[in-house]
């Protein structure tokens, strides 16, 4: 108890911490996090660089847009390489609410993304922040999930935009519609040279259900790795080498949870 008690008080502190040095209107977002039940519905976080990022106000929707900003979770200023000077095209599975596409847009002024997000509340604030940022002509928002098949499925929605929602195999939860990887790579002229994956455990479905072929203009993969019952992050990990994208970096929080950076070397 003590030691759950000290842990929500570090992280409290480290949130209270990063927000006047990330985000240009860090009060007004420290005063609506800890409005109580008289915070507002939704939450407009302005970066220091006049990225505007609105999300329910609740932990779960909020956390994704921390990670991004303030702790560089998915570090693209190193990660994209030369593409940061090409024209790539993206594909962002598990889109959330845009942070992630948002961030990459400005970065890379040519590149074109399509963004996979089935939950409707995190869709909806999805194609918020993608127009409030101006970026409507280059991303493009699509309310599926990605899995082995096209039809629908169940996501067990958390609520509130929560970045935790995942598709599972039964159960109570909310009908999605369902599309492939396969389907998206065909309808891109070229194929896909980046792909991000955050679909809380569906990575192991999506990527060994799809054709090997459809992975070979990818150049660079970042992803998050779940536990699962009949797969492992190094069966996964193992598969993608076959298709010649190497794990360059890897944060991990145990064998079987935790981020990599894959890229097509040489």
């Amino acid at each position: 108890m003590v030691h759950e008690q000290v842990g929500r008080l570090r992280h409290r502190t480290r949130r209270i911490l990063q927000t006047p040095r990330v985000f240009a209107n860090w009060p007004t977002v420290l005063r609506e996090m800890a409005g109580g039940s008289q915070r507002a519905e939704s939450l407009t976080f302005v970066t220091r660089d006049g990225l505007q990022i609105s999300c329910p106000n609740v932990p779960g929707a909020r956390v994704p847009v921390y990670e991004v900003f303030a702790e560089n979770c998915y570090r693209l200023d190193t990660f994209l390489g030369p593409l940061r000077r090409e024209a790539p095209q993206v594909i962002d599975i598990g889109g959330h609410v845009g942070a992630f596409a948002c961030q990459l847009a400005a970065l890379v002024p040519q590149a074109r993304v399509q963004c996979f997000e089935p939950s409707p509340i995190s869709a909806r604030f999805l194609r918020r922040n993608v127009s409030a940022n101006g970026f409507a002509d280059r991303v493009q928002v699509h309310e599926l999930a990605v899995s082995a098949r096209v039809g629908q499925s169940v996501l067990a929605d958390n609520g509130g935009g929560s970045a935790l929602n995942a598709l599972v195999a039964s159960g109570d939860g909310l009908a999605v519609e369902t599309t492939t990887f396969d389907t998206i790579v065909r309808d891109l002229p070229g194929g896909a040279d980046i792909v991000k994956i955050d679909c809380e455990g569906a990575e192991y479905d999506l990527v060994l259900g799809s054709a090997p072929e459809s992975w070979d203009s990818v150049r660079r993969l970042v992803l998050e790795y779940h536990p699962h019952p009949q797969h492992s992050w190094a069966e996964l990990r193992a598969w993608f080498a076959e298709r010649g994208l190497a794990v360059t970096a890897e944060t991990a929080e145990n064998a079987e949870q935790g981020t990599a950076w894959l890229a097509r070397l040489g």
